[in-house]
C-alpha cells in the first residue's frame, strides 16, 4: 500500500440520503497536513492510529483529537497528525446528523467533541473501535461500519428544514425558502438554526461555495469570473472573498492545490 494512501466510496442504498461517503486515510511513514475548507458535512472520525490536531478558523492553538465528531462550521479546518495516521470517515449529512443526533445536532456547530462523549456512541465505542482495528482490508472496514450505524439513526427529521436545504440547494433565496414553507424569513432562521446550528444565510453561502468548486473541478476552460456567474455570486470579487473566508485560500491556490488532485484509490 502507498504511503500516503486514501480510498473512499459512496454509502450503500440503506444510508443514501443519510451520508455522502465513507473514505479511509493512512500515512505510516509522513506527517499528514491538511487546509480543509469549509464543508455541509458533520466528519464522523473513527480514528485508528495516532491522534490528530485540529483548529477550526483562525482560533488560536489546536485541540488533540482521537475519535470525534465535528459540526457545521463556516470556515476553514486546518488538521495535522505525526506519522502514523490512519482513520475512517464517515461524512454525515444534515439530515442524516438529524436523524442520527436529534436536536443535539445544532449542538455540534462550532466543536469538535470526542465520540466518546456522545450519547450514540460512549456505551459501545471501544468495542466498534476494536472490530475496525481489527482488520486492514477497506471494504470489509466500510462494510462494518454501514452495518454498525445503520441501526442508529432512529431521530426523526423535519421535513420543513429538509425541504429547506433542498430549496437552497436549489439556488432560492432566503425570502423564497421562506415563502414556500409558508414561514415568515425570520421563523425560518430561527427554526433552522435550531434543527442544524447555523443560520440558512450561512447555509446559503456555503452551498455557493461549493457549486463553485464543483464548477471548478468541472472545467479546465472556464474562468473564475464566468464560475462566479454560474454559481450566483454577484461578481468574481465576491467569489474571491468567499473562497478566502470558507476555504481559507484564494481561488488560484485552492485550484493548485485541489486540481490535479492527489490520486485516490476509489473502491
Amino acid at each position: 500500500m502507498a504511503d500516503p494512501t486514501f480510498v473512499s466510496r459512496s454509502p450503500s442504498r440503506a444510508l443514501n440520503g443519510l451520508v455522502s461517503r465513507i473514505s479511509g486515510y493512512v500515512s505510516k511513514t509522513e506527517p499528514s497536513v491538511f487546509l480543509e475548507t469549509a464543508e455541509l458535512v458533520f466528519p464522523l472520525v473513527f480514528n485508528l492510529g495516532k491522534p490528530w490536531d485540529i483548529q477550526l478558523g483562525m482560533k488560536e492553538g489546536f485541540d488533540r483529537n482521537q475519535s470525534f465528531v465535528a459540526g457545521l462550521f463556516p470556515g476553514p479546518v486546518r488538521v495535522s497528525c505525526d506519522a502514523g495516521a490512519e482513520l475512517l470517515q464517515v461524512d454525515v449529512t444534515p439530515l442524516g446528523a438529524a436523524r442520527l443526533f436529534g436536536g443535539a445536532a445544532a449542538d455540534l456547530a462550532g466543536h469538535v467533541v470526542d465520540l466518546k462523549s456522545i450519547a450514540q456512541f460512549s456505551g459501545d465505542y471501544d468495542a466498534i473501535h476494536d472490530q475496525l482495528y481489527s482488520t486492514t482490508d477497506w471494504v470489509m472496514r466500510f462494510d462494518l461500519i454501514e452495518e454498525l450505524l445503520a441501526p442508529r439513526f432512529k431521530s426523526s427529521a423535519s421535513k420543513q428544514i429538509h425541504r429547506s436545504w433542498h430549496l437552497l440547494s436549489t439556488g432560492n433565496s432566503i425570502a423564497q425558502t421562506a415563502a414556500e414553507l409558508g414561514w415568515s424569513t425570520r421563523h425560518l432562521s430561527a427554526q433552522f438554526r435550531k434543527e442544524t446550528g447555523i443560520k440558512p444565510i450561512t447555509a446559503a453561502r456555503m452551498l455557493r461555495f461549493q457549486r463553485a468548486r464543483s464548477l471548478a473541478l468541472q472545467s479546465k476552460t472556464a474562468s473564475w469570473a464566468e464560475i462566479a456567474a454560474a454559481a450566483g455570486y454577484s461578481d468574481q470579487a465576491h467569489l474571491v472573498r468567499s473562497f478566502r473566508d470558507l476555504s481559507g485560500e484564494t481561488p488560484t491556490a485552492w485550484a493548485r492545490s485541489a486540481r490535479p488532485s492527489a490520486p485516490r484509490l476509489h473502491i
